[in-house]
């Protein structure tokens, strides 16, 4: 397969916004295309070879030598096409001066194993050179998917569902099972290939991996029609979403991502090593405060998630606790079908038996998740509202009847969140968009007073419609003080309602402060920026919830 027909299957893929056309494409390519070849296509798809071998930046300061083009140019181009891939494929057009046949039949195979690995062996000197080769005798319609590549950026409206399901469509193999030979590693390789659509089902070579996660809607008011006996109801955990797993001896820690981090957590893998049955739990690994029985802020688990081998002191300082919620597999058999309410009967029974050996006391770094009982509705929305004071943020809603699949599907778990915490703020920066919001001005950061001064203490980029943006990016461009590269500071004018997760204190921050997940809620036409929240009110409101 020439590296054209990957070409064309990205044009067409990302052009398409039909769930149907976009599996039929990938059916019909997956078809006409070598195993290996396929296995590299499901690997770039799905993010797992999305490597980044030089930046941005870096792409863009080698056209701008070889070709002599001013770096201000290449860089206002940029800030109108949002992607440095894509603006140096633009700027490329009818650079190509031969036509080598080696390249022009080049396979998606051969790029990747071989010739973006082979550049990174090379100096600055021999790169440039290369590069250019490469640039000038590639076919102009593959230079968009090298330069994607080249620099990690290649990313198409295609899920791991989408490609699970041309696969089946393909093979008539189940979807579940699809869905479960894809998780974890995938090197792409003629084996891997084969394997993912060989229809003889063998357990064991699946051992190593996790089951697809199962994952929770958006809360709807539609449940309050329902028995509130119909649910089961836990506390909402911010923290890592792991499947424990032990198979045949041995311990593994998957994230949601698909990562394993049994490095990361050493002490985790050695107790439940001990256990002597095989099992895969669902839960939430935390950094847990023993003293009050609560999980620490998701910033004290940051400072372990990246850590390798952990030393005894990290360890120490920042311990964790696996709180299961959900019990998938015991000792080889498969449980997931089987309703909710009875997997937690198995679960607690495990969890019993597992927590009385004396030998191996396990409960100080794995416990259960506890059920809450709300009488009725309005019982649950009282649970929700005072989940911050155990620090989670707010309930799961699971259906007592429901069988553990993969994916976000409807009628199975919800998220019943505590409502947001929310400021007014200054906008004082804004700066411009990338991919499809290129040309606009749409990343913004927000100031709080303090003593007659504006401190920045937030960055949002979210929660504005289309018309709202480009209303503000008009206003952005005749208010503007200073240009700061593709930063500008305004005219302090604008009051926007910021909403978001946590705040606490925090010393990397000018103003002291930091907070999750902010968003912007409200254009606060009605308000003028002396109205703004200060400083003291961010201060009082973390007062209100510790």
């Amino acid at each position: 397969m020439s590296l054209k027909n990957f070409s064309e299957l990205f044009v067409d893929l990302d052009s398409s916004n039909s769930t149907n056309n976009k599996i039929e494409v990938l059916k019909n390519y997956f078809l006409s295309n070598k195993a290996i070849d396929n296995s590299w296509t499901i690997s770039l798809l799905t993010g797992k070879s999305n490597k980044r071998f030089i930046s941005g930046r870096y792409l863009k300061n080698l056209f701008s030598q070889i070709y002599e083009y001013p770096q201000w140019l290449i860089d206002t181009c940029y800030l109108k096409v949002g992607d440095s891939a894509e603006v140096i494929t633009l700027l490329l057009k009818n650079k190509s001066t031969s036509r080598n046949k080696k390249l022009s039949n080049i396979s998606l195979n051969e790029l990747l194993s071989k010739i973006i690995p082979d550049l990174s062996k090379l100096n600055d000197e021999e790169k440039i050179f290369e590069i250019k080769n490469i640039w000038e005798t590639l076919p102009e319609d593959n230079h968009l998917i090298f330069n994607k590549v080249l620099t990690g950026t290649f990313r198409v409206g295609v899920s791991i569902g989408l490609i699970t399901k041309s696969i089946s469509k393909l093979t008539s193999i189940d979807e579940e099972i699809i869905s479960h030979r894809l998780m974890g590693n995938f090197e792409p390789s003629i084996d891997s290939y084969e394997f993912l659509i060989n229809k003889n089902i063998n357990p064991e070579e699946l051992n190593s991996k996790p089951f697809p996660f199962l994952l929770a809607n958006t809360f709807e008011d539609k449940i309050f029609k329902h028995s509130i006996n119909d649910f089961q109801f836990e506390w909402k955990y911010d923290g890592i979403r792991i499947q424990l797993i032990k198979r045949s001896g041995n311990c593994s820690l998957w994230t949601r991502g698909q990562e394993l981090v049994n490095e990361s957590f050493p002490e985790l893998v050695q107790r439940m090593s001990y256990i002597k049955d095989d099992f895969v739990l669902d839960g939430e690994l935390l950094v847990w405060n023993y003293k009050e029985q609560i999980a620490f802020d998701f910033p004290f688990l940051q400072k372990r998630i990246n850590r390798k081998s952990p030393p005894r002191s990290i360890q120490i300082k920042y311990p964790i606790i696996f709180i299961a919620y959900d019990l998938l597999e015991i000792n080889g058999r498969d449980i997931r079908q089987i309703k909710l309410e009875n997997r937690r009967i198995e679960l607690e029974k495990y969890f019993s038996k597992w927590s009385n050996k004396t030998e191996n006391n396990i409960t100080d770094i794995f416990r259960i998740c506890d059920l809450i009982y709300p009488n009725d509705w309005t019982d649950a929305l009282t649970f929700k509202e005072k989940s911050r004071e155990n620090n989670t943020e707010g309930l799961i809603i699971k259906n007592k009847n429901s069988p553990y699949t993969s994916g976000r599907k409807k009628g199975i778990w919800w998220k019943y969140k505590v409502d947001p915490m929310q400021l007014d703020a200054v906008l004082i920066y804004a700066k411009g968009g990338s991919g499809r919001r290129a040309g606009l001005y749409t990343d913004y950061s927000f100031a709080l007073w303090k003593d007659q001064q504006l401190i920045k203490f937030a960055s949002a980029y979210s929660g504005l419609t289309n018309t709202e943006i480009k209303e503000l990016d008009k206003w952005i461009r005749k208010n503007t003080i200073e240009k700061f590269g593709p930063v500008r500071s305004l005219k302090p004018e604008m009051v926007f309602e910021i909403s978001f997760e946590k705040i606490q204190i925090s010393k990397r921050h000018k103003s002291g402060i930091a907070v999750r997940f902010p968003r912007i809620t409200k254009w606060r036409k009605d308000k003028k920026i002396k109205d703004a929240d200060s400083l003291e009110n961010a201060y009082e409101l973390m007062k209100k919830i510790s």
